[in-house]
């Protein structure tokens, strides 16, 4: 087998499965922050009101 074509071959792999990994943890954050702010907070004027 030719080494030197799979061993780098090897390495990009691991290192585009690493880049995946890490994208998407920070974009789940991202993702989480902004359904958190996405709705407006009720006051209990608003609450009041719809009871």
């Amino acid at each position: 087998m030719n080494w030197y074509i799979i061993i780098p071959f090897g390495i990009a792999v691991i290192a585009l499965i690493l880049f995946l990994i890490k994208r998407n943890q920070k974009d789940e954050k991202e993702y989480e922050t902004f359904l958190n702010n996405n709705f407006p907070k009720k006051t209990q004027e608003d609450e009041i009101e719809n009871l």
